[in-house]
Order: C-alpha cells, then structure tokens, then sequence
C-alpha cells in the first residue's frame, strides 16, 4: 500500500524486516528456482501399466498407460532384442502406443516419458521372448508315464500330464502317440491333439471336452517366425520323421509355441521334448 510503503521509506529497516527490493529479489529467486525445477524434469513421472499385445501376428503393440499428474513432451520407445546387450531407440511419440515390427526377433521393451532433458522410465521391461521348458520326458499313450503335456497360461511353464485322467482336461495341450492299439507300440510317433484322445486306438483316453490344437508339419529353423495360423498349415497331429525335429502349435485360446522333438526311444516308450511358449497371445514370434 502506498501509506506504507512512505512511511517504510523514511525508516531505518530493524533487523527482522526485509526491504521492497529485497524481497523482489527473494521473490525472483523462488520463480527462477521453479523455473530450473520444471525445466529439469522435477515434475515428472514415469509411463505406467507398460504392456505388450499382438498387433498382427508378427508384430508388436506396445502400449501403456499416461502419468498421473504430468504432461510428456513425448514417448521414448525402446527394444533389446535377444542376443544384444543394449536397447535401440525405436520410436518418439506423443501418443501411449506404438507398433513395432521386429522382423522376427523377440526381445524386451523399455518406455520412458521425457520431460526437457529429463526422462522417467516405466518400472517393468516386458518381453516377447518365449519362455523355455526344459527337456521332459513323454511316454508312448500306452505306457508307463505321462504322455500329456500343457503350458500354464500365466507363466508359460510346460508340464507333463497323465491322459489317462480327467484332471489333465483343463491342461493337456498335446500328447504322444503311435495311434496304434496298446502295446503295438511302432513308429512314428506322433505329436497330437489333446481332443484326439477319446478316439486314440490306444483306448485309454477318457471322454471329455479336450483342448483341440494344432500342430505344423516339421520346421527346418527353430527360431525362424512360426508360419501363420491356417488350415492349410496346422493339422491334428504330425508324426516324429526325424529326430531332432521342430514342430510348431497354435492352441485353442490363440497361443503359439514351439515343440523341439529332442530324441525318441521306442524300446523304453519315450520321447523327450523342449518347448518355447509364446505369452503374448496371437503372436508367432519365437527366437530364442
């Protein structure tokens, strides 16, 4: 006020008090000062429920969810792919998705927000890379062991199974097979789908509504794209001509993997597998 700030002008200032021009230059120091902090990305926060879906079969939809309470100036998107030790900018986006076509390769993603010089990270990585089982043994339908096998659907896991029982309806997504009556017990063996079971000549299979998958013929590369879901490129079963041999699945709810035939033995009744399980429903990317 102007009566005052006359009388404040003819005083002395005690020690507590604080002159005009003082306090402008406390009050220009604060805005500088929030000024500096915005500018260096003090406000930020990170992209959040960063997650990964199909956008065609072969190529990737990254997508997540904006920060709570701040504006990006834009998106940086990232991916390592197997075999490399550092990640690859792939995109700049003001937009929460991109699509990303790998060309075959799987991999993980990284998102951050950038704020001027600053960015904030998303605090998961997700990946495309198909989760391993390690090598299990398959009996023959007829003999002594389980001949079923399925993915748990959350982690990608593989396990064998018993056909034999019901419980394995909800988790069988192949078995193995001679399609012969018991204890015929001849080549080739088969790689088949679970709903084949009730009808297996091996008559052991109980009836119930099993998964029905599908199976490619033998694949030449184990980490080249598995082909495209078709009729004409998946069927119900597919024998084991070779050893080791590659076969891809698609499965009833849409998932691909592959099934790696690492050796047979049809004097003890066995086949031993490894498998690769695709987490990302619909896509048929599977290098390893």
């Amino acid at each position: 006020m102007t009566k005052s700030g006359s009388s404040r002008s003819q005083q002395t200032p005690g020690r507590g008090s604080i002159t005009a021009r003082a306090r402008g230059w406390l009050g220009a120091s604060i805005v500088i000062g929030l000024l500096v902090l915005v500018g260096c990305g003090g406000n930020g926060r990170a992209p959040l429920n960063l997650r990964l879906e199909a956008d065609t079969d072969s190529t990737v939809k990254v997508v997540w969810s904006v920060p709570v309470d701040a504006t990006p100036d834009e998106y940086l998107v990232y991916f390592r792919a197997v075999g490399e030790t550092s990640y690859s900018l792939v995109a700049e986006t003001t937009a929460n998705l991109w699509s990303h076509n790998p060309s075959g390769a799987t991999g993980w993603y990284r998102v951050e927000a950038k704020y001027g010089g600053e960015t904030y990270a998303a605090g998961t990585n997700p990946s495309t890379v198909p989760v391993r089982t390690d090598t299990v043994a398959l009996a023959e339908l007829n003999a002594a062991g389980n001949s079923g096998f399925g993915w748990e659907r959350s982690t990608g896991r593989g396990r064998t199974c018993p056909m034999t029982s019901r419980q394995s309806v909800r988790s069988a997504d192949l078995y193995i097979t001679d399609f012969k009556p018991p204890y015929a017990n001849q080549q080739p063996y088969s790689v088949a789908s679970p709903d084949m079971g009730p009808s297996d000549p091996g008559n052991v299979v109980p009836s119930d509504s099993w998964r029905v998958n599908v199976f490619t013929d033998t694949l030449p590369d184990e980490n080249a794209m598995l082909p495209s879901y078709s009729e004409t490129a998946y069927f119900n079963f597919t024998d084991m001509l070779r050893v080791p041999c590659n076969i891809g699945c698609h499965t009833a709810d849409g998932h691909y993997a592959l099934v790696k035939v690492v050796g047979v033995d049809v004097e003890n009744c066995w086949v031993r597998v490894e498998t690769w399980y695709q987490l990302v429903p619909g896509l048929r990317l599977i290098r390893h």
